[in-house]
Parts: C-alpha cells; structure tokens; sequence
C-alpha cells in the first residue's frame, strides 16, 4: 500500500490548454474594432445582393400557377429539356397541318438493355391524314410518351403521301399483300357499305378517306405489322391505267364504264 502511494506521488499533473490558449475559430464577421478574417475588409466583402437570382428563394408568393423560367435565355431549349423542335420540313401551311386528323394507334412502353441494364423508354405510332388522300405514319421513341407522340406526329407529317382511290371512297382492285408474317387482304366494295375490316385498318382508311372497304389480316396482328402492311398495300396497288397499257386496252374497256358512266 505505502509503495503504490508512493508511484501516485510521483507522477506529474500535465495541465491541457485553454480554449483560450488554442485560439478561437476566424468568422468573417465584422466587429466593433476589426475584422476577424485577415484576408477581408469593408473594400472586399462580397456584395450578396449582385448574385444570380436563380440561387435565391422568392419571397412574395407567386400570382399565378406558371412556372417560372429556371435558366437562363441564351441557353438552348434542346439542351435543357430535350425538346421537340416544331420546324417540319413539308409543304402543308400551319393552318393545313391544324386539320389534319391525327390518330395515336400504339403507346408503349420498351426497354433498350445495355451496360448499364434495362433502360426503359416510351414507343409512339402514329397515322395522320387529311381525309381526302393524304395520309402518313411516323413512329417515336422518347422517355415521356407526350414528347414520343409529338415526334411521331412530326415525323408522320413528314412522311405524307397521296393514295389513288376509286371514286375517292375505295380502292380500284382487291389487294393481298404480304409483310413480314402478316398477310393482307382488301377488297373493294359498292358505295354504302362502309369500312369493315380491322380497326387498325379502319383509322388509317379514315385518314386516307377511304369509305367502302373490307379486309382481312391472316397471320400476325401485330399492330405495327398490320399499319405498315396496309399503307405497303394501298402504295402498291394498280391504278386502271396501268392495267389498261399493259393489256393493250383503252381505259374504258377496262373499267367497263361506256356512254358517260352507263
């Protein structure tokens, strides 16, 4: 007991430094006599107010529901939100485009798998037509589906083509078509008959203008195979004229028409 009274006897008390003797933390806040920071004064302090009001929060409460522009004019919109340009390279006038009659047939969704795995985005097919012979389809792919609509819109616009069409209600002859896996069958039909056929058929003959019709598809109904095979179909149909130059016949002769349509 008397040796371990001893050994507490000897040792030393190490006193720790002060708070004070450490030294404080440097603010840059502005005292009475000096500037804690020995780097600042009142000629170099940074004037808040001037930066860029996109960093600071509003303080009076907005009038309307609008969102305010977070960037910058000078700055691209494609490169801020990926948009879709309005710049269509066709023919048809503004006021032409506004009328024509646009129909979404397939809103999906897919997904792409690379390195970094699935990644997974919106398909859009859209038809578009005027009613009157002039009709297109356009296909987009985007990772909203009203942004993929607008470019398959756009790209259907691009895309317009005329079909001939018989007494501008059918088509001239019955056709069988084949694409891909899908096989094809319209037939032509007398005025007030109507469009029977599948319903993917029936929007694109009313973009087209076509009202008497009916039709077939044999084999895969997938929808993309079916819109495709149809607008193949109608472009590859063949007109009276042709047939009659290739028969060695007048026009008359071949559609049977005699004494003005009698």
């Amino acid at each position: 007991m008397l040796a371990l009274t001893r050994s507490f006897t000897r040792l030393s008390v190490v006193s720790l430094p002060s708070v004070a003797q450490l030294g404080s933390r440097q603010y840059a806040v502005e005292s009475s006599k000096r500037l804690r920071h020995e780097g600042l004064s009142k000629e170099n302090l940074p004037e808040l107010d001037k930066l860029d009001s996109i960093l600071d929060f509003p303080q009076e409460s907005p009038k309307t529901l609008d969102q305010p522009k977070t960037f910058s004019p000078h700055r691209p919109a494609q490169v801020v939100l990926n948009a879709v340009t309005d710049i269509i390279d066709t023919p048809l006038s503004t006021i032409e485009q506004s009328r024509l009659i646009k129909k979404s047939l397939v809103i999906k969704r897919v997904v792409n798998m690379n390195g970094k795995g699935k990644q997974p985005s919106m398909y859009a097919l859209v038809v578009v037509g005027n009613g009157e012979g002039l009709a297109g389809y356009g296909e987009g792919k985007d990772e909203e589906a009203s942004r993929a609509v607008r470019k398959a819109t756009n790209r259907a616009i691009k895309n317009l083509r005329y079909f001939d069409r018989y007494d501008n209600r059918t088509v001239f002859m019955d056709i069988v078509h084949k694409f891909h896996a899908t096989t094809l069958e319209l037939r032509s039909r007398p005025p007030g008959f109507g469009c029977r056929a599948n319903h993917y058929i029936h929007e694109i003959c009313r973009c087209i203008g076509i009202q008497d019709l009916s039709g077939k598809v044999r084999g895969s109904t997938t929808p993309m195979n079916v819109i495709k095979a149809t607008f193949e179909a109608l472009s590859h149909q063949k007109l009276p004229e042709d047939i009659a130059k290739m028969r060695g016949k007048k026009l008359a002769d071949v559609q049977h028409v005699y004494f003005g349509g009698q």
